[in-house]
């Protein structure tokens, strides 16, 4: 994952999820894991909330200031509540 994060972004650091503008959104399995033992969540939970936050991102959303990144993070969390309750997204 860092390899494609340097290849297509420019930079070389891991991350948890790249999503490019055609729709392709890549997780990293490694990163999830570690992120969900850190804070004591399930990998199944973590890994789709990189799915979600992805997909936002191809609905638009940008988090590259910290306004911008406010705003997704509630919208991410908004969906995230809905999914694990078993809601339709509104």
């Amino acid at each position: 994952m860092a390899r494609v994060h340097a290849d297509f972004l420019g930079d070389p650091t891991e991350t948890d999820v790249i999503t490019f503008p055609y729709g392709e959104i890549l997780v990293c399995p490694a990163v999830a894991h570690d992120r969900a033992v850190t804070f004591g969540l399930e990998l199944d939970h973590e890994v789709l909330l990189y799915c979600l936050h992805g997909m936002l991102h191809l609905t638009g959303y940008d988090d590259t200031k910290p306004a911008l990144a406010k705003e997704m993070a509630a919208a991410q969390d908004r969906l995230l509540k809905r999914v694990l309750e078993g809601q339709t997204p509104s």
